[in-house]
């Protein structure tokens, strides 16, 4: 790859502010659901079963096979391992340690902490919530292998990661903080890898 490795400042202020907002949703999960965030839950979720199934495909950028794959997009399209490594370390790495939080602040899914009023029966009920584990993959992926992508297909990158976080509010499966507090971890992650072993500094062109 002939792109100059960089150390970029820009990651240092990502990592940063994925951590204060991490930290910020984290506090805001932990004391239950404002009435604002089930407000913005059922507006997204107030959607047709249709968009659910037609969600489904997307979603599943952000499930545990999701790493392999963009890892294996990394390799070639860059042929270096940092892609390849960052996507398996941020994106695995990330999915664990969504976990390891959800036991920590213990808020439940929609179903669990919503009225039946605002959550449709078919929604997933079970496990914790905060934060999404989708959510997180999604976008330490997508931030891991954008500065070796074409301005165009980064953008798709970055859309796609919103489609899963989103999606996983549509179909019922978290709240609005869990996915935002999930983006949040996926950033901070790559963000470290990026200032770890470098990465190429992206710009606006082709």
């Amino acid at each position: 790859m002939s792109a100059t490795i960089v150390r970029a400042r820009g990651w240092a202020w990502t990592a940063a502010a994925s951590a204060g907002i991490l930290a910020a949703t984290s506090a805001i999960a932990a004391r239950g659901v404002p009435d604002w965030e089930a407000e913005v839950f059922r507006v997204l979720h107030d959607v047709p079963r249709l968009v659910d199934h037609a969600l489904w495909l997307p979603m599943q950028l952000g499930s545990a096979w999701a790493p392999a794959l963009v890892a294996s997009v990394g390799w070639w399209v860059s042929r270096s391992w940092r892609p390849t490594f960052g996507a398996l370390v941020a994106g695995w790495g990330g999915w664990w340690l969504a976990k390891a939080i959800k036991e920590s602040i213990e808020r439940g899914r929609p179903a669990a902490e919503l009225s039946d009023e605002f959550v449709r029966t078919s929604a997933v009920s079970e496990g914790l919530g905060f934060v999404s584990g989708h959510a997180t993959v999604a976008f330490a992926c997508a931030a891991v292998i954008a500065p070796y992508l074409p301005r165009r297909w980064r953008v798709v990158a970055w859309v796609l990661a919103v489609t899963v976080a989103l999606s996983r509010v549509v179909v019922g499966a978290h709240l609005p903080l869990d996915v935002v507090g999930g983006a949040a971890l996926g950033l901070l992650l790559a963000s470290l890898w990026h200032l770890a072993v470098g990465a190429p500094r992206m710009t606006y062109g082709t």
